[in-house]
């Protein structure tokens, strides 16, 4: 099959073989898939990523030779064309999405493997896939193979939400509006946040913001960040003009300090952003305001079902973040454009 590789810190697009379906397992032929940040990040740092899994877990860390060619992409919905052994209740033709892990993995130590992030077990940048039997999904008609391929990140933005554990009458500050800031205010709406301001530079994504609900933008290259986050929160609130909660979804250095400057005494700051360098804050801020601070990953499989829910009932509506789809071919060049904020969320869909 054709697929895009990322190879020494190069993507093209070239011939490999396509996955065989092993037991519990399907392949199926790729319909959508989303560019994700963490791609983006692995096209560019994928060195560092290695080092932080590393020092995450010494007995369970990340390894990729840069040399042999590894296929990405893990926000998928694809269509079932090959049950596997023992594999039942799936017919061929059935639209699916799932949680991006492959089970039954004889390579693997623990018998799992993340879906493109591994030589053996690759991504959705292809023309197939493989996926797991007993973690599939139906998608429902009513929702189409692109925004059926933004569940995976809605879902990030959903778990940063439940992990925040917002309070009746509690107000937000989302720090980006990048897809996942952008899945993080959809979820906050939903799940009934008082009052959700975005922070965000770039002036395309703040009318994206706006589309999507944000009660208050800010340009924070207009004045002092501070100042204007004061002016736009409700003095009347629980918090008074500031943020109970601070969502930080840039994830680049500096950003977590500010976090903890804007966020109110007390509060709690989710960090969602990858910051892929070393960062440096100062903690006696963080001492003298009492601060929680929540770091978060991906999404529990309920909160991945409860995501395709909302896409079906209608709760969320996440269309405005697509600004283009792309095919095979113009994969490696759509990573680049990412770097340009008209640009929001591309979704890589075969001709």
């Amino acid at each position: 099959m054709r697929a895009m590789v990322l190879r020494d810190g190069k993507l093209a697009v070239e011939e490999v073989a396509t996955p065989e379906p092993g037991p519990g397992q399907v392949l199926a032929r790729v319909l959508a898939c989303g560019i994700c940040g963490s791609d983006l990040h692995a096209a560019r740092f994928l060195d560092d990523m290695i080092a932080a899994a590393r020092a995450s877990s010494r007995r369970n860390w990340y390894e990729v030779d840069r040399s042999r060619g590894m296929v990405m992409g893990h926000e998928f919905c694809a269509e079932v064309v090959r049950p596997g052994p023992g594999v039942e209740g799936w017919e061929v033709g059935a639209r699916v999405t799932s949680v991006p892990v492959l089970i039954g993995q004889a390579s693997s130590a623990t018998g799992t493997a993340s879906i493109g992030y591994s030589h053996d077990t690759p991504g959705a940048y292809g023309e197939y896939v493989l996926m797991s039997a007993p973690l599939l999904l139906r998608v429902p008609d009513q929702v189409s193979d692109v925004i059926a391929a933004t569940t995976e990140p809605l879902a990030v933005g959903l778990h940063a939400v439940r992990e925040a554990r917002m309070a009746a009458g509690e107000s937000a500050l989302v720090m980006g509006a990048g897809p996942i800031g952008l899945m993080t205010l959809a979820c906050l709406k939903r799940e009934g946040a008082s009052f959700v301001a975005v922070s965000e530079i770039a002036p395309e994504r703040r009318a994206l913001a706006q589309r999507m609900g944000a009660d208050a933008v800010i340009d924070p290259r207009s004045g002092d960040i501070e100042d204007l986050v004061e002016a736009v929160f409700p003095a009347g609130g629980l918090s008074g003009p500031a943020p109970d909660v601070v969502f930080e979804c840039i994830g680049v250095p500096g950003t977590f300090e500010q976090a903890l400057e804007l966020v109110k005494a007390r509060g709690r700051v989710v960090v969602v952003g990858v910051c892929m360098q070393e960062d440096r804050f100062r903690p006696m801020v963080g001492i003298n305001k009492q601060l929680s601070v929540q770091f978060v990953l991906g999404y529990t499989p309920q909160e991945y079902a409860e995501a395709l829910g909302f896409h079906a009932d209608g709760s969320v509506d996440v269309s405005p973040l697509v600004t283009r789809t792309v095919a095979l071919d113009e994969l490696p060049a759509a990573f680049q454009a990412l770097a340009d904020p008209r640009d929001c969320k591309i979704v890589y869909r075969p001709a």
